[in-house]
């Protein structure tokens, strides 16, 4: 078996270094900022659900020579993140190599529970007549 477990727990990055989608949502909503009444009037209100929409509707639109500015942010951010994924531990390791892995920890683990069956009816018997 092959892995590669140190004794330390990794420090993981923050969870706001992967936190990409609102930002992105943000833009795309400043791209399309004008309502679109046809979609809202054919789709019946979700009273479940809170209009996305409206959550941007204070933000001012977004001119087409601003876009190559606000998408570099983007990328930006996502360089970061993948950086901070690179220097998570087995990241090289491919999928395949981490099923093995998991397929022999399961079996290890099957092992364990046989012996600790074993050993807990040997027990309930009584060793050397003191049972």
């Amino acid at each position: 078996m092959s892995t590669t477990t140190s004794q330390s727990k990794p420090t993981l990055p923050p969870p706001q270094t992967f936190d990409i989608l609102p930002t992105l949502h943000e833009l795309l909503a400043r791209i399309d900022h004008a309502p679109n009444l046809t979609s809202l009037d054919l789709s019946p209100p979700d009273s479940g659900s809170t209009d996305l929409g409206s959550l941007y509707a204070d933000l001012p639109p977004l001119e087409p020579k601003e876009l190559p500015i606000e998408v570099l942010q983007i990328k930006a951010k996502i360089r970061r993140a993948l950086k901070e994924l690179e220097k998570l531990p087995d990241m090289e390791r491919s999928v395949e190599e981490q099923e093995e892995e998991i397929r022999e920890l399961e079996e290890r683990g099957r092992r364990q529970m046989e012996v600790e069956r074993r050993l807990g009816s040997w027990g309930g018997r009584g060793v050397g007549g003191m049972g």
